[in-house]
């Protein structure tokens, strides 16, 4: 009799032993552990602070003007986006940028800054627009002698614009065609402008 008891207990542990992987499958999952969030490392700042590029360039000076036939010496350089927006309406955010162009005769040469918008063409190419105002040394006498050949630009600050159509050769490197028109819009007795057009290379920080 007892040794029928002890069989029966040892047969009821081992069904229940055996029955203990199903059951515990119908159970519902343990929920996964919840991640872990890891600060993003720390960017070491860029040793040349907010500035984004640096161009240089030779520009025809005076194109169609009295002062033609003269060669500037362009410099310039552009600042990192104050602002970025989402997708492309981040191409809607300029960068700042200053510069001058100094001509190699002694002809006018000027001081410049204001804003520029890049966009992106066909693969490696973009273009560019700018617009500003400008310091010049020109000529702004009301009167000019007979046979007088400066550039009547009236007025020492003037309205300034630009276009570009460059290719971008790496991630530094850029090659640009370059125009720039600088005039005050009527507000001097004298409005003759300078245009300028030539070509850039731009290296990217």
């Amino acid at each position: 009799m007892m040794l029928s008891r002890i069989g029966r207990a040892v047969a009821a542990a081992a069904l229940v032993c055996g029955s203990a992987p199903a059951f515990a499958s119908d159970l519902p999952a343990a929920p996964a552990p919840l991640p872990t969030f890891v600060a993003a490392p720390v960017e070491a700042p860029s040793p040349y602070g907010i500035l984004s590029e640096a161009r240089f360039g030779v520009l025809a000076h005076g194109v169609d003007e009295h002062e033609f036939g003269t060669v500037d010496v362009n410099g310039e350089v552009l600042f990192s986006k104050v602002y970025h927006l989402q997708g492309a309406w981040d191409y809607l955010i300029p960068r700042f940028h200053l510069g001058g162009n100094l001509n190699t005769s002694g002809r006018t040469s000027d001081v410049y800054g204001g804003v520029t918008w890049q966009f992106p063409i066909y693969g490696r190419f973009f273009g560019e627009l700018g617009f500003g105002g400008d310091l010049n040394d020109g000529n702004t006498s009301l009167v000019f002698p007979k046979g007088n050949t400066d550039i009547r630009v009236g007025c020492v600050a003037n309205f300034r614009e630009s276009a570009s159509l460059g290719y971008h050769l790496d991630d530094h490197w850029n090659l640009m065609a370059f125009a720039e028109h600088a005039s005050n819009a009527g507000l001097c007795a004298h409005n003759e402008g300078i245009t300028a057009i030539g070509g850039r290379v731009g290296y990217v920080f």
